[in-house]
């Protein structure tokens, strides 16, 4: 479980931001045809779903949060997207989906931000 408080969670940079990059590295997932199989996630695809986590995040800096905030919940569709195109596996739209679905305010949306660098740190040791 992911928990976007660091407060609450002293470890999420750390011990859980690790666990999960082991997962979305790769995991057992059913591919499109129901399978079970090994699948990985694109590096590219991680890199390019934290720079939108940026952008959004330099926009709350700049822009009233309500203007923001369905942004942040419209990541919920690309990730949903990229895991019908297989480049994205089950487990990296799980910690996607847990996080985008706490944020709620401009610091989640910060705390996540760190919680993500921290996953792509521990990411390429997996990769």
């Amino acid at each position: 479980m992911i928990e976007l408080d660091y407060k609450k969670d002293p470890e999420l940079f750390n011990k859980t931001a690790r666990e999960w990059a082991k997962k979305i590295a790769k995991a057992q997932c059913k591919n499109n045809k129901g399978k079970v199989v090994e699948m990985k996630t694109k590096k590219t695809q991680v890199r390019n779903f934290y720079d939108k986590v940026l952008e959004l995040l330099k926009e709350a800096e700049e822009k009233e949060w309500e203007d923001v905030y369905p942004f942040v919940k419209m990541l919920n569709s690309k990730v949903a997207y990229a895991r019908t195109r297989e480049v994205v596996n089950c487990k990296f739209v799980d910690m996607m989906q847990t996080c985008i679905n706490q944020i709620d305010k401009e610091e989640k949306l910060k705390n996540f931000k760190l919680f993500f660098e921290a996953v792509i740190g521990f990411y390429k040791e997996e990769k």
